[in-house]
């Protein structure tokens, strides 16, 4: 039976530097789960940029999970469980994401209906914006269950 030496899950907000360094180091000592947890780290970091739109958000969420949260080929359980961790730090991330810019859109639906501007222009909007932080009738692969219903609400 093989034993892994896994580093914690990365810290959030760092500096494009640190995680660079980080990685840097992983690289030149051949450990993987630290080179894939800390690249998890920085695209997470980058996603939750504020002044980003959505959909590059996205694209930085689905990079880290389809390329730094999948384990080797047949892996052993901690392994397994490794990247299922990592997986869950960057969905959690989406979902706090959407959340936010979710509730700051519903703010200001409920501005513009206080303003006088009519229900259905509103309602128009919202559905388009919704479409594309939520596609319609499963949770998608970068939300987790939680998240997804909350914002079907």
């Amino acid at each position: 039976m093989q034993t892994h030496i896994f580093p914690p899950l990365p810290e959030i907000g760092r500096s494009e530097a640190y995680y660079a360094k980080v990685i840097h180091h992983a690289d030149k000592h051949g450990d993987t789960f630290t080179h894939e947890a800390y690249k998890v780290g920085q695209y997470v970091t980058l996603a939750t940029d504020p002044r980003l739109p959505w959909e590059k958000k996205l694209r930085y969420f689905q990079h880290a999970l389809k390329r730094h949260c999948v384990p080797p080929p047949l892996p052993d359980d901690a392994v397994w469980m490794f990247f299922r961790n990592l997986a869950d730090l960057v969905r959690h991330y989406a979902g706090h994401e959407a959340l936010r810019l979710a509730c700051i859109e519903d703010d200001l639906y409920a501005s513009r209906l206080a303003m006088g501007q009519y229900r259905e222009k509103i309602a128009i909007d919202a559905a388009e914006f919704f479409a594309n932080l939520i596609p319609e009738g499963h949770c998608p692969d970068w939300f987790n269950d939680d998240d997804f219903r909350q914002l079907m609400m």
